[in-house]
C-alpha cells in the first residue's frame, strides 16, 4: 500500500509534476495537505521508519541541525543551502535520515 514516503519518492523522481521550478514551498504545501487528509479521515499509514509529518520534520531539523522550522521546513532548508537545486536535493537526503532515525549531519 502506498504511503507518504512513496509520495515523497515520486516527488523526487518527477519533480516537474509537483513544482515548476524545483523549489520546496509547493512540496511542503502538498505534504501538509496529504497529512491533513490522513488526519481528517483517521487513516494510519504503515511503513518502515519514523512517521512523517511536516511539523515533526521541522522540529527534527532544529533538533539535529539547529535550523529553525518556525517558517516551515522549506524555508529552513533553503536558508541553509547554496541555492534551489541544493535545497531540493538536500530535502530528499534529510527525509531519509529523518525516516530512519539517523542524525541529520551533512
Amino acid at each position: 500500500m502506498p504511503n507518504i514516503y512513496d509520495y515523497i519518492d515520486e516527488m523526487q523522481k518527477r519533480p516537474g509534476m509537483f513544482t515548476a521550478n524545483q523549489t520546496l514551498g509547493p512540496l511542503e504545501t502538498l505534504l501538509h495537505g496529504y497529512c491533513t487528509c490522513l488526519h481528517l479521515n483517521e487513516i494510519k499509514e504503515v511503513y518502515e521508519g519514523r512517521e512523517f509529518n511536516p511539523r515533526n520534520f521541522s522540529a527534527w531539523l532544529y533538533d539535529e541541525l539547529g535550523w529553525s522550522g518556525a517558517l516551515g521546513f522549506a524555508f529552513a532548508i533553503e536558508a541553509n543551502t547554496t541555492g534551489p537545486k541544493d535545497a531540493f536535493d538536500t530535502f530528499f537526503k534529510l527525509v531519509q535520515q529523518f525516516r530512519h532515525g539517523m542524525a541529520g549531519h551533512q
